[in-house]
């Protein structure tokens, strides 16, 4: 009887450090994807961008809300000088649904106006199929730092 609670403890440990290390490499691809999209932007790469996108996607930033598909529509508007992901996180939400989340730095242009060189991102990628596509990329702008108290007269 031990020998049998023993084994079945031993599947039971495998099982779950199969599962550790799919997830692990899950969180290596989504960042990967990240990344791609990232650079797809910026190479101007429209091919590779809707690749890696839900057709019914959604983003919202600074400009507002939009169908990605209107944002790929505009892609020659968007010129992407330098850019980096920094600290990334992947938080599960279930199997098939995880959120990336990191700071971008970078810069560059968007319809002629500049970008911010530091953002806080989101994008919530999806399983459909066997494929990871994102379905809402999010982005916010870093808050200026507050400007510094006068000086107090002496």
């Amino acid at each position: 009887m031990k020998r049998l609670f023993a084994a079945i403890g031993m599947l039971a440990l495998t099982a779950g450090l199969a599962t550790a290390q799919d997830k692990a490499a899950l969180e290596k691809a989504l960042l990967a994807n990240e990344n791609k999209i990232n650079d797809a932007v910026a190479k101007g790469d429209k091919a590779t961008f809707t690749s890696l996108i839900a057709p019914d996607a959604w983003s919202a930033d600074g400009t507002g809300i939009m169908k990605v598909s209107d944002f790929v529509a505009e892609f020659d508007q968007i010129k992407v000088t330098s850019w980096k992901i920094v600290d990334p996180k992947v938080q599960w939400v279930d199997a098939s649904n995880a959120i990336v989340i990191y700071t971008w730095t970078g810069a560059g242009t968007f319809q002629g106006q500049k970008l911010p060189t530091k953002t806080y991102v989101s994008t919530v990628w999806t399983k459909k199929g066997d494929k990871w596509l994102a379905a809402y990329h999010q982005e916010s702008e870093a808050a200026k730092p507050p400007a510094p108290a006068p000086a107090k007269k002496k």
